[in-house]
């Protein structure tokens, strides 16, 4: 895939001998699908290989087979650091498809109780039996409880996935969303990940024929990029 570095800029040291740089990189879906996210890692080094900054994040977007996207960024060193006026900079990262597979809903359970929802994923990266466990405590003398959800993940590629997200929907017995929660990991390759997370601030009185519905969203790197300029930093 094609990504460039369309501007590249150093500016002169300000009065502390700091020096910004003011970075675009131009990246283009040349894939034949549509790709929901760039992740990115973009560093600032001098000819021997020292570096001063590294700027690591990412982008998300809409890009159909074709489209351009510019990601700015920036990085930051200090004259004292550098051994001569010549900055490298390097972009590295990938372009991500987007997984989405609903897993289900289950009913909220009562105070004390616990209820499963007994599911199946079927993604390139991991496939089989899934289980998430919904759990209510006790209501205490105050009139609160805790109401959790547990799932554990697993990534069975040799992809390491940036973004994996569970999202769980609390829905009321009128059909109406009394809250959502989005529990966002990274997933390491071959390996398992346990997601936690709570529904806060619900009330009793919601909660009774109420269910909740729970998703599973994924960002797969399809391609991956590699850029390299040098400029010159100005003098002042």
């Amino acid at each position: 895939m094609t990504a460039f570095f369309s501007s590249l800029f150093a500016n002169e040291p300000d009065e502390d001998g700091d020096i910004s740089f003011d970075t675009e990189l131009t990246v283009t879906n040349e894939t034949d699908q549509p790709v929901y996210q760039i992740q990115y890692k973009i560093w600032y080094s001098d000819p021997e290989g020292a570096t001063f900054d590294v700027t690591d994040s990412y982008e998300d977007v809409y890009l159909s087979p074709g489209d351009q996207y510019n990601v700015s960024a920036c990085g930051r060193a200090n004259e004292r650091d550098l051994q001569g006026s010549s900055i490298l900079v390097r972009g590295i990262g990938c372009l991500a498809r987007r997984d989405f597979q609903l897993l289900g809903e289950v009913p909220i359970p009562g105070p004390g109780e616990s209820a499963r929802l007994k599911t199946s994923l079927d993604l390139g990266w991991s496939s089989g039996p899934l289980v998430v466990l919904v759990s209510r405590s006790a209501t205490d003398g105050d009139g609160d409880f805790r109401l959790e959800y547990k799932v554990l993940i697993e990534n069975t590629s040799t992809q390491f996935l940036k973004v994996v997200t569970i999202k769980g929907q609390l829905i009321d017995a009128g059909g109406v969303e009394i809250q959502n929660d989005e529990n966002e990991q990274e997933v390491p390759p071959e390996t398992a990940v346990f997601f936690s997370s709570n529904f806060y601030g619900a009330k009793a009185g919601q909660l009774d024929g109420a269910r909740a519905i729970f998703s599973l969203k994924a960002l797969i790197p399809v391609v991956t990029f590699d850029a390299n300029e040098t400029t010159e930093v100005c003098e002042g």
